[in-house]
């Protein structure tokens, strides 16, 4: 059975955002468990670019206006009939207890970036080969721990990051989910269309068509264009059709 990729675009300089954030949530949920010591040295290593991301950019008021977007959204969708009551409460209690949680805290992710063993460490890190062991003593003796102890500190790390984690994959489950999958054909490897304010595209193909796409545009038009591998060049433009869906959210 040949596998379907989705690949996925941001329109936006917020949905880029969300979706950099949530691939280090990804990569920190799988290296959070490893007792490989380069593993481990790569989860700390993550971790600091998520502080990174998260320092740069103040994602807060964004989530706040998505959650009340959502909010708005659901207290519609609830007054029609045809709609289950039952599926849309849950929703909407968790939107509302995602806003008050976010007004309630400060600035995100502060504790860790002023936790005392976190921080020496994520200066080193931010230099080439700075996490060697005669710059971070501290980092090797928290390598030879006890699995159990060690766990115990990123799971206590992991905690002070979870508001953002929950509320962001609430927010960007509900924005994946307007929109719907429909068969497209790129002529020539290619196609392009007016955006009309969408904010995320997503593109599923095969991985039988041996080619890949790329993206370029705004939110007021975009253009797709597949792709394929090339020993000269890297890669280059597929000049055949390429059927895939497209769901525009």
């Amino acid at each position: 059975m040949t596998a379907e990729i989705v690949y996925e675009h941001p329109l936006n300089t917020k949905i880029r955002t969300y979706l950099r954030i949530e691939h280090l949530f990804t990569q920190l949920s799988g290296l959070r468990a490893t007792q490989d010591e380069a593993l481990q040295l790569s989860f700390f290593s993550t971790l600091f670019s998520l502080l990174d991301v998260l320092d740069r950019t103040d994602i807060k008021p964004d989530l706040l206006k998505d959650l009340e977007r959502c909010e708005s959204q659901l207290v519609q969708w609830s007054r029609h009939p045809a709609v289950s009551d039952q599926k849309l409460q849950p929703l909407l209690q968790q939107a509302l207890h995602y806003q008050t949680d976010l007004l309630r805290c400060g600035k995100l992710a502060v504790p860790l970036k002023d936790d005392k063993f976190l921080a020496p460490l994520r200066q080193r890190f931010a230099l080439p080969g700075g996490c060697c062991f005669f710059d971070v003593p501290q980092l090797q003796y928290w390598l030879k721990l006890p699995a159990t102890e060690q766990q115990q500190q990123i799971s206590d790390w992991l905690a002070q990051l979870a508001l953002t984690e929950q509320t962001l994959a609430f927010v960007l489950n509900f924005i994946r989910q307007r929109g719907e999958f429909t068969e497209m054909q790129a002529e020539n490897g290619f196609y392009q269309q007016n955006a009309e304010q969408y904010e995320l595209l997503r593109i599923k193909y095969s991985q039988a068509c041996c080619s890949f796409p790329t993206v370029s545009g705004n939110r007021y038009r975009y253009a797709i264009r597949f792709m394929q591998l090339s020993e000269q060049d890297g890669r280059s433009a597929c000049s055949n059709d390429i059927a895939f869906q497209l769901a525009c959210c």
